[in-house]
This record gives C-alpha cells, structure tokens and sequence, in this order.
C-alpha cells in the first residue's frame, strides 16, 4: 500500500537517492510514493522539521482516541473523547467503542 507524503511550502517534487522522482499538482502539496521510500523518509533525521512528512496509515492511523456518545439527544450524537458531558443537552455521554484497540 502506497503512503502520502505532505510536501513543505514551495515544494512540488520529490527526487529519492535511486533516481526515483514524485511531483505533486501543486506546491507544498502531496505526493503517493512507495513504501520503501517511505520508511525511508522517516529514517532521515529532522524529518518533520523541514515540512516533509509522511502520512503513512500504518503510522497514525492506530493512535486514534474513541469518541463518547450521548444517547439523550435524538438522534444520538458522537462527541469528541474529552466530552464527559453533551455539549448540547448537558447530559453524561458513553465511550464509544474502539476499533483500533
């Protein structure tokens, strides 16, 4: 599976070591490149520190926190994990189930 790569502002192409060469529609955007590049670019040191990240789902994907529902309003509302109560009626919201646990 392919990974994304967000560009630093004014960028618009990648050149890797092996000659291999990804151009983004415009500058700072994104550009598709291989895993093994990738893996690659997180290895460089400061990565992240230049503007180059890469946006691997493997990598961040994983972290995501389970929200809380709130049965009381209808229909029944997802909040945000750190609302213990709705932000609307004020009543006390449920943790939602993780599917990344």
């Amino acid at each position: 599976m392919p990974s994304v790569v967000n560009l630093p502002p004014g960028c618009r192409s990648l050149r890797m070591e092996d000659g291999s060469r990804y151009v983004a529609a415009r500058e700072g955007g994104k550009v598709t490149v291989a895993d093994h590049h990738a893996a690659a670019i997180d290895r460089m040191d400061g990565n992240g520190t230049a503007g180059l990240v890469t946006g691997a789902f493997r990598v961040f994907g994983s972290s995501k926190k389970a929200g809380r529902w709130c049965r009381s309003c209808q229909p029944a509302r997802l909040w945000n994990a750190w609302n213990l109560l709705c932000p609307r009626c004020n009543a006390p919201t449920e943790p939602e189930e993780s599917r990344y646990q």
